[in-house]
């Protein structure tokens, strides 16, 4: 929103598609996430409007990259999952760095319904995220992961100085059997 207010502010001619991307986001989150499981596409397809959201939030700071190869994509999948992460990747990568800024994001879904997902940002470790596994949202992913996809999913994250990593691979056919 602060990003969306700035444009408004500057009278960008962007300021009408940040809205329409918003707007889509928020419909959604608000309404089409009450299921149990969404649409594999419709969750990608949120997943890559966050991330051009994302995008306008490092501006000239840095890059934010988002690459999809999705062989099969008629199954379902639990709401907000991916995104938490992507979230948390944009508030620590761009919080913390004030250029250079790198934030991947890659998923890919094979034939077979196992989804591969990985994101990756930039940050210093000296600035406000000493403490990036303790946060709230992290928290609830990790348990709704094992609640709705008990032995159908395996979730690293990898942290050094300059690099906090996520790799998450869920059975998708076997979490819905």
């Amino acid at each position: 929103m602060n990003n969306l207010y700035s444009y408004a502010i500057e009278k960008s001619p962007r300021t009408p598609e940040i809205i329409l991307e918003l707007s889509g986001v928020l419909r959604y989150m608000l309404y089409e996430c009450k299921a149990k499981y969404v649409s594999l596409s419709k969750e990608v397809e949120q997943l890559e409007n966050f991330t051009n959201l994302g995008r306008l939030q490092i501006e000239g700071r840095g890059t934010v990259s988002f690459s999809k190869s999705i062989i099969q994509s008629n199954f379902w999948i639990a709401p907000l999952i991916l995104i938490a992460f992507l979230e948390n990747a944009l508030k620590h990568g761009s919080s913390s760095q004030t250029g250079d800024i790198i934030i991947l994001v890659d998923i890919k879904i094979t034939e077979d319904g196992l989804l591969y997902f990985k994101c990756s940002n930039t940050y210093k470790t000296q600035t406000n995220t000493n403490n990036l596994d303790s946060g709230i949202g992290l928290e609830n992913v990790k348990k709704r992961l094992a609640i709705i996809y008990p032995k159908a999913h395996t979730l690293q994250i990898k942290a050094n100085e300059e690099t906090y990593e996520v790799e998450l691979t869920i059975d998708l056919k076997k979490s819905q059997e």
